[in-house]
């Protein structure tokens, strides 16, 4: 009897151990439509486990669509192959016990997706790209503030060389170059500035770069040219003009710069007083210091050249103590005498008349 009963134990636990184990599956279904929005026959979908390394193929109906069944439960990348090369996948489709995946392809969706995308992709590199200048180009400001004129050309070389289309970075690249005296390489910067916005400031500022690397026709026709663009700040322009020409010791066109720059703008200090100073530059101009001086000295009297227009008009004064006359009187005298000469004609042909 404990024997049979051993026996049945055996049997029982056999059974046991006997029971099948079923596999854990589900389908994967879908359809491929083309960019007609027609069904694609006949296309291939391979169906790749992405756990495991097992791989598995169908072909779409007369429908396009497909069903694959039997598939092991899991993450799977779905291709959409034709002539045996792919043209697109859908990934991280999971196959769930019993479920149907779908994956199905939209050609003409697909297309659209694509697209924008690739806009997207586009519109984010152009971002990428802009933050990049914009970050040299304030870390160029910085140096170009800090006077670090070397480093703050590189910069905005760096930030040009990214963006070609941005007028200020060739013009602060100009300030940076011409900082570091390298007034030919200023000069090339600011005309790219310029080729991009014919801007009145960066005409001066090529001005001042041609001036300084001793092209002074060039340079006039810089200043010229601003001032013709924006006779609002013309004067400012020919005062420009004239430090120019001051440096370059020509100091008579100096003169003449500075009293355009008086025209255009009667309460400019400063240019009275450079005007003063181009006096100085001949010895029969001296005299001329004097008044330009004075009301260099009217309009700022606390300027920090205040005083040396005072020793200014005192060295005049005493290089020319009798014989100082202004414009004004010079011009007046000129008149005087033109009347009295034409006066002294009219009375010579009257005379004559009476002759006769």
């Amino acid at each position: 009897m404990k024997f049979a009963s051993k026996i049945l134990l055996l049997l029982c636990m056999a059974a046991l151990f006997a029971v099948p184990g079923f596999a854990q599956t589900g389908n994967i279904k879908g359809k491929v439509t083309g960019l007609d929005g027609k069904p694609m026959v006949g296309v291939t979908i391979a169906i790749d486990r992405k756990a495991i390394n097992q791989h598995f193929e169908i072909k779409t109906d007369a429908k396009g669509a497909y069903l694959h069944a039997g598939l092991p439960t899991g993450q799977y990348k779905v291709t959409l192959m034709q002539d045996g090369k792919s043209v697109t996948f859908l990934d991280n489709v999971r196959v769930t016990f019993g479920g149907d995946a779908e994956a199905n392809f939209d050609m003409k969706e697909l297309q659209a997706n694509a697209g924008s995308a690739e806009e997207r992709a586009k519109v984010e590199a152009e971002k990428a790209k802009q933050e990049a200048v914009k970050a040299g180009f304030d870390q160029g400001l910085a140096a170009l503030n800090a006077k670090n004129y070397a480093e703050a050309a590189r910069l905005f070389q760096e930030a040009a060389d990214k963006d070609q289309t941005q007028p200020n970075i060739y013009g602060q690249l100009g300030l940076a170059l011409n900082g570091a005296r390298k007034y030919d390489d200023a000069a090339v910067a600011f005309r790219k500035a310029i080729e991009l916005k014919p801007d009145p400031a960066y005409y001066d500022n090529l001005g001042i770069a041609l001036g300084s690397s001793g092209k002074v026709d060039e340079a006039m026709q810089a200043f010229q040219k601003a001032a013709e663009l924006n006779p609002a700040t013309g004067a400012q322009s020919w005062f420009n003009a004239g430090a120019v020409l001051t440096n370059r010791g020509k100091v008579k066109e100096a003169s003449e710069a500075f009293k355009k720059a008086i025209e255009l703008d009667p309460m400019m200090a400063q240019a009275y007083y450079q005007l003063g100073i181009s006096y100085f530059g001949a010895p029969d101009t001296i005299a001329q210091a004097i008044p330009a001086l004075e009301k260099f000295l009217q309009m700022a009297p606390a300027d920090a050249n205040a005083e040396a227009a005072k020793q200014l008009i005192e060295a005049a004064k005493q290089s020319a103590p009798t014989g100082f006359k202004s414009e004004k009187a010079i011009a007046e005298e000129k008149a005087a005498a033109e009347k009295a000469e034409k006066a002294k004609a009219d009375a010579e042909k009257a005379k004559a008349k009476t002759k006769r």
